[in-house]
C-alpha cells in the first residue's frame, strides 16, 4: 500500500527538510496504520497476535481500533445526504427496511460512532435508533459526542431512542442471586464457562468488558443526563415494548432483563 508516501509527499513539497522529513515520517506511520486497517489485511493480523499469544483483550482493542481507523479514512471525510431519513446506528445484522442503517463495517454505509460528526448533513433524519452498541464507546466523551451529533443530525420534533446493558439491573442481579437468574438460557463465551459449578457471577463481570468489546455500563439516570446535555427534551426512560409498537420493523431483542431504554426529543415542531 502506498498511500503513506503519497500523502507525505504532496504535505512536504515546499517544507523545510528537517521539518519535511518529520511529517514525512509522521504520514508514512499513518499510512501504515491504514494499511493495517484494510480488511484484507486483518485477518492475518489478528492470526498472528493470536499465534503470539496476545491477550484476547488487546487483540479485540486493536481490531475495533483499526475498523474504526478504515472506516473513518474511507467515510467520514464528506458529508452525503442519504435518501432515508430514519437512522439506526450499530444495526449489525438488523437490516430495517426504509431506514439507513449504519454500523462501524460491513454496512449500508459504515461509520465510526466514536468520532462524530458522522458524515450526515445537519437536520436531515426524523428518527435515530442505536440499539446495545453505545457500551462500546467511552462515556465521557464519545457518548456525550454521539448524542450532541445526534441532536444535530435531527430535524425538529425528531426523536432518538438508545438502549445498552443497564448498569442498574446488573448491579441489582448480583446482590439478588449473584446473577444466576440474567444467567439462565444465555450462552456462555468463556473457556471453562461449561464446567460444572463455574461461578456464576462471572455473567456480571462479563457484562463490563466483554472481551475488550464494552468499554462502559450506564444506568438510566447517565444516558438521561447525557440527553439532556445534548439539547433533548421529555427524556424518559422506556420499555423495547414501546420501542416496537412506535417501529415494528424492529426485530425483537426480548432484553428488557438486562436492557435499559431511553428516548427523548429535539425542540421544535416537526
Amino acid at each position: 500500500m502506498e498511500w503513506g508516501v503519497v500523502v507525505a509527499t504532496s504535505t512536504t513539497r515546499g517544507c523545510c527538510p528537517a521539518r519535511g522529513m518529520r511529517l514525512l515520517d509522521r504520514h508514512r506511520l499513518h499510512g501504515s496504520i491504514l494499511a493495517l486497517a484494510n480488511p484484507i489485511l486483518r485477518a492475518p493480523l489478528e492470526a498472528t497476535m493470536r499465534a503470539l499469544r496476545f491477550d484476547r483483550r488487546t487483540i479485540t482493542y486493536m481490531k475495533f481500533d483499526l475498523r474504526r481507523a478504515w472506516t473513518r479514512w474511507r467515510k467520514h471525510g464528506r458529508t452525503v445526504t442519504p435518501a432515508a431519513t430514519r437512522l439506526q446506528l450499530g444495526a449489525g445484522g438488523r437490516q430495517v427496511p426504509g431506514w439507513l442503517n449504519c454500523d462501524i463495517t460491513g454496512s449500508e454505509h459504515d461509520v465510526d460512532l466514536a468520532s462524530p460528526p458522522l458524515p450526515f448533513p445537519d437536520g436531515h433524519f426524523t428518527d435515530i435508533v442505536c440499539q446495545h452498541a453505545i457500551e462500546h464507546l467511552e462515556y465521557d466523551p464519545q457518548v456525550l459526542n454521539l448524542f450532541q451529533d445526534c441532536f444535530r443530525m435531527l430535524r425538529p420534533g425528531g426523536r432518538v431512542w438508545f438502549s445498552c446493558p443497564d448498569l442498574g439491573k446488573i448491579c441489582a442481579a448480583y446482590v439478588a442471586d449473584r446473577g444466576a437468574t440474567i444467567d439462565r438460557g444465555l450462552m456462555r463465551h468463556w473457556p471453562h464457562g461449561a464446567t460444572p459449578g463455574f461461578p456464576v457471577q462471572h455473567r456480571i463481570t462479563f457484562y463490563f468488558h466483554q472481551g475488550g468489546e464494552h468499554r462502559n455500563l450506564m444506568d438510566f439516570e447517565m444516558l438521561e443526563w447525557a440527553l439532556r446535555h445534548a439539547g433533548f427534551e421529555g427524556v424518559r426512560q422506556g420499555e423495547e415494548a414501546e420501542f416496537l409498537a412506535e417501529y415494528p420493523g424492529f426485530p425483537p431483542r426480548k432484553d428488557d432483563f438486562e436492557s435499559v431504554y431511553a428516548t427523548g426529543t429535539k425542540p421544535g415542531a416537526p
